[in-house]
């Protein structure tokens, strides 16, 4: 839909309710724990939406931190389902029982995405630091959320020291009967530039493993298993999408900066924020689509010998600069190598 005064507005829109979260996953890109000073409030995020709608926007992507853990959910879903909006949520499903699961659905909320890292409580308590009864408690939001006839998706960060635990993943998923899963890459930002992170989890050798589960999942037709920016372009072909940072999609943080997606949330890619600026200015702003329109061509080192760049044009640029702080600098993550 085009945006009266600009360029056409974006078709989805995440927008971070909190920073607060009842775990502490060491890969957390955003460093969620406490509430931050100076979080929206119900009337400035119910604002954020009807800039939102009137930019023809229609999908909203509730994340966090833990969004439940805001009373206000069911408030500002209906808020949004009456601007013509739907809303789906990204939670570790700690709190989502069938009464707060028939409660979201009923304010709105159309599907939900659950993160566990791992098939088992053990292997979930490598990665996240959730203890036993809090791996029970995400599966038990799973079978709440279906039983309140959401959409459900679980989601599973891989690394270095998860990926053997893939192939059991989905067959945990299949059990559960969720309508797809989604695979996501680490990435150094947040909390997991930190304590020796990057080092531990990210795929800096091992590519190959990682390589022969993205095929095989995605070559099992049982079960749809989506792959995220992080991983890269995925083979046999190495195709990427095009960045659509800016240009079908935004990002507002949970005291209101604006950035063009989640994968672009260092400083410098804040292109405005909600409470000194209004969100058509910002989105109009030649800046929120800077990095969609990147000349790919200045980009430097063994992307440019690679026999597939015209296909991949080297990959998620967020991703690139959260590992090497250069955005034309090679895909440092490639599954080709």
């Amino acid at each position: 839909m085009e945006s009266s005064g600009g360029k056409p507005g974006p078709v989805v829109a995440g927008v971070e309710i909190t920073r607060r979260c009842n775990l502490a996953c060491p890969h957390c890109y955003t460093a969620a724990g406490k509430e931050l000073d100076g979080e929206m409030t119900t009337a400035e995020c119910k604002a954020v939406l009807d800039a939102l709608a009137d930019l023809g926007t229609s999908l909203i992507g509730w994340t966090g931190g833990e969004p439940l853990l805001r009373e206000d959910m069911e408030d500002l879903f209906a808020h949004a389902r009456a601007l013509g909006m739907q809303s789906s949520v990204t939670t570790n499903g700690l709190l989502l029982d069938d009464r707060r699961a028939r409660s979201l659905e009923a304010a709105g909320m159309a599907a939900v995405q659950i993160s566990i890292d791992g098939s088992t409580a053990e292997r979930n308590r490598r990665m996240r630091g959730a203890s036993d009864e809090e791996f029970d408690l995400a599966l038990e939001g799973v079978r709440a959320a279906r039983r309140a006839g959401l959409r459900v998706h679980l989601a599973m960060v891989l690394t270095r020291e998860n990926v053997d635990d893939g192939p059991a993943y989905l067959d945990l998923a299949r059990r559960e009967v969720v309508d797809s899963v989604r695979f996501c890459g680490f990435v150094p930002s947040g909390r997991g530039r930190g304590r020796g992170n990057p080092e531990r989890l990210s795929f800096s050798e091992g590519r190959g493993r990682l390589r022969e589960f993205v095929t095989e999942a995605l070559a099992d037709g049982a079960l749809p298993a989506q792959f995220d920016p992080a991983i890269g372009p995925l083979p046999p072909r190495f195709l990427f999408h095009r960045c659509v940072a800016g240009v079908e999609t935004m990002y507002v943080s949970c005291r209101g900066d604006v950035y063009p997606c989640t994968s672009l949330l260092d400083r410098r890619f804040v292109v405005g924020n909600v409470r000194e600026r209004p969100l058509r200015e910002i989105w109009n702003d030649p800046a929120m689509s800077r990095i969609a329109e990147l000349d790919r061509s200045a980009i430097e080192g063994e992307c440019r010998e690679c026999p597939h760049f015209a296909g991949c044009r080297g990959g998620c640029r967020g991703v690139t600069f959260a590992y090497t702080r250069d955005l034309h600098a090679s895909f440092p993550m490639c599954l080709r190598g």
